[in-house]
């Protein structure tokens, strides 16, 4: 799909979708908003002037899904292998998970903050050592011993559907690049991963979000052995730094494209707040873990109980994300207990 002369929005499909499932979703949910329960494709784009093709990121390791990439781009006169830059906002499958592929055929240039270059080895060449973390993680927020080696396995089937590879050139954000006469400017949006970043171009006022801000959900962001400190704090502090961004057009990686930055930027921190009073209501007076929390949350998608390990997994760091960001307010107390780790309303 044609967004304005140059730049255009491409589709692939998650694995369990097939392309033509997936653009008839997309139909759907455009036409009719709602809170999505599984996310069904990914949308790249593709960015072609003057001589240069860049792709912004780029789907899962599929067969389906390079040929659904390699349809749409071929719709605007390009292919594959007319690549000379892969920009992808964050290092996780769905976005990045084509990115060795890509570069096989293309010899392209990959670009990736440095945040999320540093995960890449653990996270998807040797991530036995981070398994073992994780299970250790796990059970040190209150994760039963009995779930918490499934739940650090949870992700470890995806590898095979990520064609890792490093990127050529690390970015800290706050550079800029051209394509022909578009001027983007990277800029450093974590939270949701420690290296994500979006790009804005001033001059046609568009900004790609990647996963930062979505049209009807907001991104999973947690507390993990390979992100730490306080990233929900993180996520919220980067939302400011966009919303007096002069944008018309807002292109995110899932769903559909945003008319009004600063109205979903503000539906997205009160949610957030929402989140935040309910996260600290559903701990008791004398103390709780990150695993009781998140049992006592209700989750859009269901209980936790029922869910995936991989989903338990996101929903406990999820939950520590907010604890954590109550505790930099002032609302919540840290306190070990034995080799776990309680949270304490002050």
């Amino acid at each position: 799909m044609k967004i304005i002369d140059g730049i255009y929005q491409l589709l692939t499909p998650f694995p369990q979708f097939t392309i033509e499932d997936a653009r008839m979703l997309r139909k759907q949910l455009q036409e009719h908003p709602r809170v999505t329960k599984g996310l069904p494709y990914v949308l790249p784009y593709l960015i072609k002037d003057g001589g240069d093709t860049v792709l912004v990121d780029c789907g899962w390791n599929t067969d389906s899904a390079y040929s659904a990439l390699e349809q749409g781009m071929g719709e605007h006169g390009s292919h594959p292998s007319e690549i000379n830059k892969l920009v992808i906002t964050h290092v996780h499958p769905d976005h990045y998970g084509m990115a060795g592929r890509l570069k096989q055929i293309s010899s392209c240039e990959l670009v990736l903050h440095e945040k999320d270059a540093e995960v890449i080895t653990a996270r998807y060449f040797a991530p036995k050592g981070l398994m073992d973390d994780m299970a250790a993680f796990m059970e040190s927020n209150g994760v039963p011993p009995m779930d918490s080696p499934n739940m650090s396995r949870g992700s470890m089937g995806m590898i095979g559907m990520v064609a890792a590879v490093p990127p050529d050139t690390e970015v800290k954000g706050g550079e800029t690049f051209k394509v022909g006469d578009f001027d983007f400017e990277i800029i450093w949006t974590p939270g949701h991963s420690p290296g994500h970043i979006c790009l804005y171009e001033p001059n046609r006022k568009i900004l790609l979000t990647g996963d930062h801000i979505l049209p009807t959900i907001t991104p999973n962001v947690s507390i993990n052995t390979q992100n730490h400190g306080n990233p929900l704090g993180a996520y919220i502090r980067s939302l400011r730094l966009l919303i007096d961004l002069d944008v018309d057009v807002v292109l995110p990686a899932h769903e559909f494209e945003i008319s009004d930055l600063k109205k979903r930027i503000n539906e997205i921190e009160v949610h957030h707040e929402e989140r935040l009073e309910e996260m600290l209501n559903c701990v008791d007076d004398g103390g709780s873990n990150g695993w009781d929390v998140a049992g006592r949350v209700k989750w859009a998608t269901g209980s936790l109980a029922d869910f995936e390990p991989h989903m338990q997994r996101a929903a406990v760091g999820e939950t520590l994300a907010h604890l954590e960001y109550l505790w930099e307010r002032g609302q919540l107390a840290k306190v070990m207990r034995g080799k776990h780790l309680s949270w304490m309303k002050v």
